[in-house]
């Protein structure tokens, strides 16, 4: 799943830029700048009483712990996006209902926890410094029977990449790009055991084997 989202995700970025692809390209084999540790839980799935709303809201959240063992303090501002294999696309919310984030709360008894508004900014070097906080997202396709939770900000590595398409006779914009940017990104995907009518009834299982960095 993990190679066709990403020949998708460069098939995509050719035809929004009426150019061709760009060759996909894979992190450092070591890492070439800060790079942050990151734990996390499986996702869970919360129901939501909000006001105003007629039927609870379902929730899918990932909770997690991110510490600074560089030697260096951090701008820690990460981004968690979640697509399924239905080609859903959904970003975590960073201001998050109080109600969702007090029933993720409420499931965590983690007294550190912290909102995904509150665990941005300077992160400082050491593991007393370490930081927990969540990722939500609303509830996803019910046909899709996997999904991959991509989660960026955990790196300085970036590449910028040339556009051989590039026009130097125009200027430089959304359809004409001179580089393209590709930053180290944590995959982590995951499927659901059994049949589409269990779907809703059974945890996702993480495909550990197939967990890897890639630049995107």
């Amino acid at each position: 799943m993990l190679n066709l989202l990403q020949c998708i995700s460069l098939c995509m970025l050719s035809a929004a830029t009426s150019q061709p692809a760009p060759v996909a390209i894979v992190p450092s084999a070591a890492p070439v700048s800060w790079e942050l540790t990151f734990r996390f839980q499986e996702p869970e799935k919360v129901s939501v009483v909000v006001p105003g709303k007629a039927e609870p809201v379902v929730y899918w959240f990932m909770l997690y712990s991110v510490e600074n063992p560089s030697d260096q303090e951090v701008e820690f501002y990460p981004t968690f996006e979640l697509v399924t294999n239905t080609l859903q696309v959904i970003q975590s919310e960073v201001r998050v209902s109080p109600e969702a984030f007090r029933a993720v709360e409420r499931r965590a008894e983690d007294p550190l926890l912290l909102t995904p508004e509150r665990v941005l900014g300077k992160l400082l070097r050491g593991e007393d410094r370490a930081r927990h906080s969540v990722a939500i997202f609303k509830d996803f396709d019910p046909k899709a029977t996997s999904f991959t939770i991509f989660v960026g900000g955990l790196s300085g590595e970036v590449r910028r990449e040339k556009n051989p398409a590039f026009d130097t006779s125009k200027p430089e914009s959304e359809t004409n790009k001179r580089y393209f940017v590709f930053r180290k990104t944590l995959a982590i995907p995951y499927r659901f055991p059994g049949s589409q009518v269990t779907r809703r009834s059974v945890a996702p299982e993480r495909l550990a084997d197939k967990q890897q960095w890639l630049m995107r």
